[in-house]
C-alpha cells in the first residue's frame, strides 16, 4: 500500500465515481498520509471547479489533500490542456496521452510531442501510463528527457490490476526506466475508492527488477512529499 498516492480521479472526471471528500475519507481509513486528486484536463470534458483549487483546504482532518490535474497532450507540438492560471494552487501536474485526442500518428510523432511537452512545460511532474500500447513511444528517449528535467515516469497499478496492459509491457518499461536511471512514481490511478493507494499489481514487478529505491519517489511519505516540495519551485518560477 502506498503512503501517498499521486494519481486518483473523482466524479469531476467522466471516468470517476466518487467525490473528493469520499476519496479523502477512504484514503484516511487506509492509512495514507496524503492523496492527490488529479482529475483530467478540460480536453476530456472534465469539470475544473475553481473552488477546488483556490478555496478547499484539507477538508478531511488527518489526511493531506494534494491538488493536481492529469493534463492531456493535445498536439504534436507539445501543447497540453493544463490552465496555467491554476499553477499557484496546484501541488502536482501529471501528463498523459489519452483516447481520441491524438489519433493516427506514429511512434516518432508521439515521442517527439511528449518530449516537447516536457521541455516546454517545466512544471510537469509525472508522465502517466507512458507504456500504453495504443500510443507507442520510444521509452528510452522519453525516459532520458524525464531524467534530464527531474520528471518521474509513472508505474501505473490500475493498468495491470484491470488487465488493460500486458504484464510484459510493464516489465519492459520498468527495465528501460532502470537502465536510463530516471525517477519513477508508483501510482494507483484509482477511479473507485477500493483502488486508492493500491500498488499490489505492480509492486512485485518493481521488486523483481531490483529498481533502486532512491529513484522511486513514492517509496514512502517523506520521499513523496519531498518530491512535491522539490518540484514546487518550477510552478512558482513560471
Amino acid at each position: 500500500m502506498l503512503e501517498v498516492d499521486f494519481h486518483t480521479h473523482t466524479h469531476f472526471s467522466l471516468c470517476g465515481v466518487h467525490s473528493v471528500i469520499e476519496m479523502l475519507q477512504e484514503a484516511k481509513k487506509r492509512g495514507l498520509a496524503a492523496i492527490a486528486i488529479t482529475d483530467h484536463g478540460p480536453a476530456l470534458n472534465s469539470r475544473i471547479p475553481p473552488p477546488f483549487f483556490d478555496r478547499l483546504v484539507d477538508p478531511v482532518p488527518g489526511i493531506k489533500l494534494l491538488k493536481g490535474m492529469e493534463a492531456n497532450l493535445v498536439s504534436l507540438s507539445g501543447d497540453i490542456d493544463f490552465p496555467e492560471s491554476k499553477l499557484p494552487y496546484v501541488d502536482i501536474v501529471l501528463l498523459g496521452i489519452h483516447h481520441k485526442l491524438l489519433e493516427h500518428d506514429d511512434r516518432a510523432a508521439y515521442t517527439s510531442a511528449l518530449i516537447a511537452a516536457i521541455t516546454r512545460h517545466p512544471w510537469i511532474d509525472i508522465i502517466t501510463h507512458p507504456e500504453t500500447p495504443d500510443y507507442p513511444l520510444d521509452l528510452e528517449q522519453v525516459a532520458e528527457a524525464a531524467r534530464n528535467h527531474g520528471v518521474a515516469m509513472e508505474i501505473n497499478n490500475s493498468k495491470i490490476l484491470c488487465d488493460r496492459f500486458d504484464v510484459s509491457c510493464m516489465k519492459k518499461a520498468i527495465t528501460v526506466y532502470k537502465d536510463i536511471g530516471c525517477r519513477t512514481a508508483v501510482c494507483s490511478d484509482s477511479h473507485v475508492v477500493n483502488e486508492i493507494g493500491g500498488d499490489d499489481a505492480v509492486r512485485p514487478l518493481v521488486e523483481s527488477a531490483g529498481y533502486p529505491q532512491e529513484l522511486i519517489v513514492t517509496r514512502n511519505a517523506a520521499s513523496a512529499l519531498g518530491f512535491i516540495e522539490e518540484r514546487r519551485k518550477n510552478k512558482q518560477n513560471t
